[in-house]
């Protein structure tokens, strides 16, 4: 053996450092073909069928020809009155995520992002290589405002990085608070992830004048149902849309994506009619669990907290034994004993409560061989939803 030979490395090239030690975002389960979905908050339809039929008429130079965004950023622009160089369109919310941090936070940068919540935020802050920082939700789920204050002033971090409504406690923030937080910290970029905002009616786009350090993402995965497109935005200063604008490669979003958000822009009205089916679903699909005397609660989002035992994971087993997947990322700590089930239809929401009737009959098999307790949220080995 010759002298190159010998120091020669064995396997193929390794990444950064900050990859390999950075946290992965949950997936959900890698074949979900024949299972009802109820862990990862999907539609199960779009919310207009009219996107469909436009996917349909599409030409085959739509095809052929690379995509342009500016028609589906001047709607946007005009749907959240402000000026088109503020909006910035993301094929889905992980890769606007992803370009904020590439944007704004340096090697060794502090971030403060609470927990649990939406694992993409964590992922991005320790591939970028910063020194994370973290605040717990309490024990009733809600924000730990005092102790996040406490991250903010007098230290100033690069970025705060926040879910409003949260997952997966399904809570709410007042934007008030979060405007506060902004105002206290005006060196400090607040990324906030409303993908949620159309079901609890209320945004930080709704107010005419927002802080230049604060980043506003919005999705149309949930209110539109339209996860598997990858659509999302962001809405934010120019001078921070055009740092990102650097960072940014070229085309990610697909010409289909962009017509079928569009048209789904146009049908506002079929998107706040289904948000409003959904939420009275919500609230009869937890009437039906207390008269079984199962503690639920509706959120801010499009999914109910079910409250059964901890660990939570036994449970999740047996749903999926039975081709039911419900969510349970991040789920230690106050969030231990609670599944997440996602809305979608009656026919849904029945066949859930069949599925839970059978496995309250059959038992939790494994649950006593589960090691451990319920534990703390510093104990979460991922969190938040896919």
């Amino acid at each position: 053996m010759d002298s190159d030979e010998a120091r020669r490395p064995e396997g193929p090239p390794q990444p950064r450092d900050s990859v390999l030690r950075a946290h992965r975002a949950p997936r959900g389960r890698e074949d979900r073909t024949g299972y009802l979905r109820l862990d990862l908050g999907e539609s199960a339809r779009p919310a207009s069928p009219r996107v469909l039929q436009a996917l349909q008429q599409l030409a085959p130079e739509d095809l052929s020809r690379y995509p342009d965004n500016s028609s589906l950023v001047n709607r946007l622009a005009r749907l959240h009155e402000v000026e088109p160089g503020r909006v910035m369109v993301t094929a889905g919310s992980d890769e606007a995520i992803r370009w904020a941090f590439n944007a704004f936070v340096e090697e060794g940068s502090r971030v403060a992002i609470p927990r649990p919540t939406f694992g993409a935020f964590l992922t991005a802050a320790e591939v970028a290589g910063a020194f994370v920082e973290r605040a717990d939700y309490l024990d009733d789920l809600s924000f730990p405002i005092e102790e996040f204050q406490k991250l903010l002033a007098p230290r100033t971090p690069r970025m705060v990085a926040l879910a409003n409504p949260n997952a997966p406690t399904g809570t709410s923030l007042p934007e008030d608070t979060v405007l506060g937080f902004a105002h206290g910290s005006p060196a400090t970029l607040f990324l906030v992830n409303e993908s949620f905002a159309s079901y609890q009616g209320h945004s930080l786009l709704d107010r005419k004048e927002l802080p230049s350090n604060l980043l506003v993402l919005r999705s149309f995965s949930k209110d539109y149902g339209l996860a598997g497109l990858r659509v999302g935005y962001l809405v934010g200063d120019p001078e921070v849309i055009s740092a990102l604008q650097v960072v940014r490669p070229s085309h990610t979003v697909s010409a289909a994506a962009l017509r079928a958000a569009s048209v789904a822009l146009s049908e506002r009205d079929a998107m706040l009619a289904h948000v409003h089916e959904m939420r009275s679903i919500m609230e009869r699909l937890v009437n039906r669990l207390e008269s079984r005397s199962i503690q639920a609660q509706t959120t801010a989002a499009n999914f109910v907290l079910v409250k059964l035992s901890s660990p939570i994971q036994p449970w999740a087993a047996a749903f999926a034994a039975h081709k039911v997947l419900v969510g349970t990322w991040g789920h230690v700590g106050p969030m231990a004993a609670y599944i997440r089930v996602t809305v979608n239809s009656e026919e849904e929401s029945a066949r859930f409560l069949d599925t839970l009737d059978l496995v309250l009959r059959q038992g939790i098999p494994g649950a006593t061989r589960v090691e451990g307790v319920p534990g703390e949220w510093t104990d979460l080995g991922s969190e938040g939803m896919a």
